[in-house]
């Protein structure tokens, strides 16, 4: 592949990020939770940079945030905002991506924020409504014609 082709798809990858980071900050700004965004950005980067590789699954990435979500709300109603439940929930996430097929780091670092934001209810909204990005970016890249042929084009 010349240099040219693969600035081109380089190009093309960073605007989908940057795109899917934008629509990412959206959703936090106004739902105020700012300090979540490491994960997420994490992920998207994973996801446009890294198709293809183990911790990129889109199904890896929606199972560990699903994981996340479930355990953080369960573990905050049971122990309350501690440093037992944080350390229970990272322990019980660390499992389920060590044992599983479903393997996507940034999840612990979004329970570990879990903790900081202590807003549950906007944590799981934005968690929801950024997974659903996740999933129209992935669709977007995997099956948009134009979308996919640049990112074919800069990858060969």
């Amino acid at each position: 592949m010349d240099r040219a082709a693969r600035l081109r798809g380089t190009g093309v990858r960073f605007l989908l990020f940057f795109a899917i980071f934008l629509a990412i900050v959206e959703v936090i700004v106004v739902s105020k939770t700012l300090l979540i965004a490491p994960p997420y950005a994490v992920t998207a980067y994973l996801m446009v940079f890294n198709r293809g590789t183990k911790y990129a699954q889109p199904r890896s990435i929606v199972a560990s945030y699903l994981v996340v979500i479930a355990s953080s709300v369960a573990i905050e109603y049971a122990f309350g905002v501690t440093v037992l439940a944080l350390v229970l929930n990272v322990t019980v996430v660390a499992l389920f991506i060590a044992f599983t097929e479903f393997s996507h780091p940034p999840a612990l670092a979004l329970t570990i924020f879990s903790y900081i934001v202590r807003d549950s209810p906007n944590f799981v909204l934005t968690s929801l409504v950024v997974l659903f990005i996740v999933v129209v970016a992935d669709i977007t890249m995997a099956r948009v014609g134009p979308v996919r042929q640049l990112l074919d084009e800069g990858s060969s």
